[in-house]
C-alpha cells in the first residue's frame, strides 16, 4: 500500500497490481468451467429417467456457460479498472511530492517569520521585512491548500468511480446493461477501487438465469482477496 506523507493522507487506496491478477483468475476460472465436457446419452437407457438425467444435465451446462459469461465480464471490468488505478497512483504520487515541497516551504516561510520577528523587536526598520515574510508564509499555505485541495477531489472522483465499478459487477448476470462511464473531467480520470467492489463479485456469479451452479473453490473470494478489505 502506498504511503502519501505529503498529502497526509491516502487519496487512493488499492493496488492495479492485485486487481490485474484477480482479473486473471477470473479468466482462468471461466475458462476452467467452459473445459467441463457437456452431458451425453447413455446407451441403453431410455424412459422418464433419463429424461430427467437429460433435462438436469442441460440446466446445469447453462448454469455453467452463464456463470463462465459472467465471470469473463467481470474480467473485462477489472482490466480496465486496473488502468485506471495506474494512472491514479501516478497522479497521486505526483500530488504527494508537490505537497511535500509545499511543506518544505511553508516551514521555511515560518522560520523566515520567526527571524523577522525578532528582528523587528530591536530594529523597528525592518517592520518592511516582516510584512514581506508574513505575506511569502501565506502565499506557501495557499500554495499547500492547493494541492491538498486537489487531492481531495481526486479522492471524491475515486469514490464516485468505485461505486460506479461495484454497479457495473453488480448488473453482471442479471441481463441488466452495464452502466456507461461517466464523463469526468481531469482528475477523475484517474481512478481506483474499494472492497465494494469485492462485495458485489458474489452476486456477478450468483445470478445467473439457469439453476445455480457452484464455482470452482477460490473463484469468488479470489477478487476480494487479492484487494483487501477496508
Amino acid at each position: 500500500m502506498a504511503e502519501f506523507h505529503g498529502l497526509g493522507f491516502d487519496p487512493v487506496p488499492g493496488n492495479p497490481d492485485t486487481v490485474t491478477e484477480a482479473a486473471g483468475r477470473y479468466t482462468a476460472t471461466a475458462a476452467r468451467l467452459e473445459e467441463i465436457p457437456a452431458a451425453g446419452e447413455i446407451p441403453g437407457w431410455a424412459g422418464r429417467s433419463a429424461q430427467a438425467l437429460a433435462d438436469r444435465a442441460g440446466r446445469t451446462a447453462a448454469g455453467l456457460s452463464s456463470t463462465s459469461e459472467a465471470l469473463r465480464a467481470a474480467a473485462s471490468v477489472l482490466e480496465d479498472w486496473a488502468g485506471t488505478l495506474l494512472a491514479n497512483h501516478r497522479r497521486a504520487e505526483d500530488l504527494d511530492r508537490r505537497a511535500a515541497a509545499a511543506r518544505r516551504a511553508v516551514t521555511a516561510a515560518r522560520d523566515d517569520v520567526e527571524r523577522a520577528e525578532t528582528e523587528a523587536q530591536f530594529s523597528p526598520a525592518t517592520q518592511a521585512d516582516l510584512a514581506t515574510a508574513r505575506a511569502r508564509l501565506v502565499a506557501r499555505r495557499d500554495d499547500l491548500d492547493r494541492v491538498l485541495a486537489e487531492a481531495r477531489d481526486l479522492e471524491r472522483a475515486h469514490h464516485s468511480e468505485a461505486t460506479r465499478v461495484a454497479e457495473r459487477l453488480t448488473a453482471l448476470g442479471d441481463g441488466t446493461p452495464l452502466p456507461e462511464a461517466p464523463d469526468f473531467a481531469g482528475v477523475a480520470t484517474h481512478l481506483e477501487t474499494f472492497s465494494a467492489a469485492g462485495r458485489e463479485l458474489g452476486a456477478t456469479v450468483a445470478k445467473t438465469p439457469a439453476v445455480p451452479v457452484t464455482p470452482p473453490p477460490g473463484a469468488v473470494g479470489a477478487f476480494a482477496a487479492a484487494l483487501g478489505g477496508r
